[in-house]
């Protein structure tokens, strides 16, 4: 009865972010709450539960807010407008090239493993570069966490480590026998960058109503041809969002948890949405592109030009945010409140203007930390109450006995859907262990079991409701968990998929 009532849990509040019938607040608090007591869980129980869940990414929630609100006056500073032309000009308006290097870029920042570090250096980077160019957030996220999948083979990587721990082996030696697959893993995660970029080129020049291509431009037209569009795009939302494209004002752009269709973004209350992502600019022209997951992201030009004195400091302050964040001097959280008040008092000296950029910024983080909160709410709920472990050990015993030579091949081929339904904790903790006792009763090696179901599962972090990385990424790039599944889902599955029969075709992997 627990597992069932855990998996209509988490398949209901899946399927209808998915669907976009349900903000993320209400499908993560209420739909786990009511499970509970369907399990005859008490009030007192469900609180407890609750109180370990929102332990577990208090930390995360603290560090989201005060990082939106840092890169928000970053990016109303216009900081990053620099970095976003010269790229554009190095790479010729190259989609393809921005796609490599969003993984090479995401891979060498995730060396140290940690996936919320990892985020809050990638995105705020590159995402002025995706709307420029007019790609969409959604790859920025896809390409992202794919790179960081790959780079989670390592032995101080979250999945390694619960693994060895599970089998009660060393996890450097685990990794050595991974070496060969993450380096072939590598290797694929830049031809799919390849692959996605080429899809996302057409897809940009079916929108601008043309075959040119963004490469067979020069910076200049390429830039040109980005502001055209903006211009036309602004236009058909001008009426939507009560502003005229180009008009002077402090706006936002982008929206958390908008799951509408296209053209429906102007409404806060849109079914599944859950607040804005305010980026701002000082008397600057703000054009807005929201929708589903293939429109066209605008980018904003500063109006205002801001001293250079202030440029080379704010870049001086992103720097020594970014390093405190790798060194792990102070915890993430505090690192961004000191960032912050610095920040606030060397762009707005008076005390008026910095409570006026907290306001604009302030709805952001403020609804996408809320959101986050509520995301421990689930994670509480289900783990602390058994469901999802049990889940995992039914899952496996009412397979055919035919099947189980072959168990720990199933695992692998289906461990990117799984981690939609089990945490990364239940499915290291809970289902690997059932999964390499049953396997070895059947004459499976512990360690064709462990690569088999580390290969197939590994991408899949980065897709799941139930990690608070992805949150916070989501928060960052003003995207949607619901379009963020639909986007990304089979191509990773397909990554992973491929990644494992390689795997074994080649022998990097022992099938039994």
């Amino acid at each position: 009865m627990l597992s069932l009532i855990g998996l209509a849990v988490i398949v209901t509040m899946t399927t209808l972010l998915i669907m976009g019938r349900i903000a993320p607040i209400v499908g993560l608090t209420v739909i786990p709450f009511a499970g509970a007591l369907l399990a005859g869980f008490s009030f007192t129980e469900i609180g407890d539960f609750f109180g370990e869940g929102i332990g577990a990414v208090l930390d995360v929630a603290v560090m989201l807010i005060f990082a939106i609100l840092f890169f928000g006056i970053m990016n109303q500073a216009g900081l990053f407008e620099p970095l976003v032309r010269l790229t554009v000009r190095l790479t010729r308006g190259n989609v393809i090239a921005v796609c490599v290097g969003t993984v090479l870029l995401a891979a060498v920042c995730h060396l140290d493993g940690a996936g919320a570090s990892t985020f809050l250096i990638v995105i705020p980077a590159l995402l002025p570069l995706y709307r420029h160019l007019g790609m969409s957030p959604y790859l920025l996220l896809l390409l992202a966490g794919m790179s960081m999948g790959v780079l989670n083979m390592l032995p101080w990587g979250g999945p390694v480590a619960r693994s060895a721990a599970v089998v009660g082996m060393d996890p450097i030696e685990l990794w050595r026998g991974l070496i060969p697959v993450q380096v072939l893993c590598l290797v694929m995660l830049v031809v799919t960058a390849v692959l996605l970029g080429l899809r996302e080129q057409r897809r940009i020049a079916a929108r601008a109503g043309s075959p040119v291509h963004a490469e067979t431009l020069s910076g200049d037209q390429t830039q040109e041809r980005i502001e055209e569009h903006e211009l036309v795009s602004a236009s058909t939302l001008g009426s939507a969002q009560g502003s005229t494209p180009g008009a002077e004002s402090r706006g936002s752009t982008g929206r958390f948890g908008s799951t509408g269709g296209s053209g429906d973004s102007g409404d806060k209350g849109s079914a599944g949405g859950s607040g804005e992502i305010a980026e701002t600019t000082h008397s600057a022209r703000t054009h807005e592109f929201t929708g589903e997951a293939d429109d066209l992201w605008g980018g904003t030009e500063n109006a205002a030009a801001t001293p250079r004195w202030r440029m080379i400091v704010n870049t001086l302050l992103v720097f020594g945010m970014l390093a405190l964040l790798i060194s792990d001097i102070l915890p993430a959280p505090l690192a961004f409140m000191l960032g912050l008040s610095a920040a606030l008092v060397i762009n707005h000296p008076k005390v008026s203007d910095q409570m006026e950029t907290l306001k604009i910024n302030g709805g952001a983080a403020i609804t996408t930390g809320a959101i986050v909160l509520a995301a421990g709410c689930f994670l509480g709920i289900l783990e602390e109450s058994g469901m999802l472990e049990s889940l995992a050990t039914d899952a496996v015993a009412i397979l055919p006995g035919a099947l189980i030579p072959y168990l720990h091949l199933i695992v692998g081929v289906f461990g990117l859907p799984l981690e939609l339904l089990l945490s990364t904790d239940a499915h290291y903790f809970a289902l690997l262990p059932v999964v390499e006792g049953v396997s070895t009763q059947a004459g499976v090696s512990t360690l064709a079991v462990v690569y088999a179901v580390l290969v197939g599962n590994i991408i899949g972090t980065f897709i799941s409701p139930f990690s608070a990385a992805l949150w916070l990424a989501l928060g960052l790039a003003g995207c949607d968990i619901g379009k963020h599944i639909r986007y990304s889902f089979v191509p990773m599955w397909i990554f992973s998929v491929v990644a494992l029969v390689l795997a074994l075709a080649l022998g990097l992997i022992p099938w039994s």
